[in-house]
């Protein structure tokens, strides 16, 4: 099998196999070389994908640079190393630079991580992990989770968001908090609590912690909750399984 290998920067590269070349096209002093992309084609029949490499070439010298560019990836080597900004290294003559390497489409997958109490947890939420999906455990014994908010109103914090997917039911002494961190930023928003009786139950900015309490009630199997950050509030959408007489989830003023 052989490689090849191209460097738009230190932190920007790309390999791929000979074997998943697809052909390369040139015009206007830019060749783009095809690849068959193996994050997108997962096997699947009909589900493929092509990732896009496009080099520099000299102006006038484009049929050139394509056959170069065939004659380069016939070497006799193990990896080959087409163009390499980084060092101004280049196995054809034509070629000066990469413009762009532009993978194929692939699924949207969020980012995921797993929560569990199998020990107390006290942690803060960061900016850059907004969008990430968190599963939650709470099958263990007594121990609680807190998970704090991004203060709401530093710059920055608009459109931040988190997934909560509880996976288990809980234990009856493990409590889920979630808290903006400030008595002044408040949660807005609703859960529909399910079972027979599915109703919603309002949170009108009247709280700054959740708390949904194992010792009322330790169904948490198939709920869920999403904040959303306005630049000064959470925005709160939720859905348990809980009837809603049951006094699962708990509201404080204070955070």
């Amino acid at each position: 099998m052989k490689m090849v290998v191209f460097h738009n920067a230190a932190d920007d590269s790309y390999i791929n196999t000979v074997e998943n070349f697809r052909g390369a096209k040139a015009t206007g002093e830019v060749v783009t070389a095809y690849f068959k992309s193996a994050a997108a084609d997962s096997g699947t029949p009909g589900v493929t994908g092509y990732d896009a490499i496009a080099m520099v070439c000299t102006n006038g010298e484009e049929d050139r640079a394509v056959e170069e560019l065939a004659n380069a990836m016939t070497r006799n080597a193990s990896v080959i190393t087409i163009a390499d900004d980084v060092n101004s290294v280049y196995a054809c003559q034509n070629i000066t630079s990469i413009s762009s390497i532009t993978l194929s489409a692939t699924g949207n997958y969020r980012n995921v991580e797993a929560i569990t109490n199998s020990a107390a947890v006290t942690r803060t939420l960061t900016t850059a992990e907004s969008g990430k999906l968190f599963t939650v455990d709470m099958s263990t014994v007594d121990n609680n989770v807190t998970i704090t908010l991004p203060v709401a109103t530093t710059a920055g914090t608009a459109g931040v968001y988190y997934d909560f997917c509880f996976l288990v039911d809980s234990d009856d002494d493990a409590d889920f908090i979630l808290t903006t961190g400030v008595d002044a930023i408040d949660f807005y928003g609703s859960i529909i609590q399910g079972a027979a009786n599915s109703t919603v139950r309002d949170i009108d900015g009247d709280a700054s912690k959740l708390t949904i309490d194992g010792s009322a009630s330790q169904d948490l199997e198939g709920m869920r909750m999403t904040v959303l950050c306005d630049g000064a509030n959470w925005h709160l959408t939720g859905y348990g399984t809980v009837a809603i007489g049951t006094a699962h989830v708990v509201l404080a003023t204070a955070a």
